[in-house]
């Protein structure tokens, strides 16, 4: 076999090894793009969403209690009826359940205390976790001050009412009347 012909094949098996990679690199990112596609599909009633607070043996679904049209101005509508009460002691925890339609988001808790000056805010990013513990109250000064509010909060695509997509912030309250 000539140097010609050695030469030959030697180009065709690298024309086929790269027509290989190019081929698995297509298949690859057409996934990728459809897991994406699928994954972050819009919320079809944003309203409807519900993230979950534990206290003992006690699970209670909690509405969103703040709901607003990133896009629109003036287009937050609040529910009052929607807060979520639990009476939690300043010894006792709770556990706050997001889900994964927020979990894959980043979503925030934000905790009032009696004491403004141990108000805390925690931030999640996109599939870091869907839950947190609350604790009934904080340490200051040597003293235990009662946890007021607990809001948990985040930015989703859903559907308006015209059936297109837009981004809504949603907050979730839950009040412990402990306090």
């Amino acid at each position: 076999m000539g140097s010609k012909q050695r030469r030959l094949k030697q180009k065709g098996r690298a024309m086929m090894v790269v027509g290989i990679i190019v081929i698995v690199g297509l298949a690859v990112t057409g996934i990728v793009l459809a897991v994406t596609k699928w994954s972050n599909k819009a919320i079809e009633d944003p309203r409807a969403l519900t993230i979950e607070v534990t206290q003992g043996e006690t699970t209670t679904k909690v509405h969103p209690y703040r709901i607003c049209d990133l896009f629109e101005k003036d287009s937050c509508t609040t529910i009052e009826a929607n807060s979520q009460h639990i009476s939690l002691a300043p010894e006792e925890t709770a556990e706050v359940k997001v889900g994964t339609a927020i979990g894959s988001n980043a979503w925030a808790v934000q905790r009032f205390f009696a004491d403004d000056s141990v108000n805390s805010s925690t931030k999640k990013n996109p599939g870091e976790a869907t839950g947190e513990t609350i604790a009934g109250s904080a340490a200051v000064n040597g003293e235990r001050t009662p946890l007021g509010v607990v809001e948990v909060s985040t930015a989703l695509v859903g559907k308006n009412a015209a059936g297109e997509e837009t981004t809504y912030g949603i907050t979730w309250s839950i009040v412990n009347d402990h306090s």
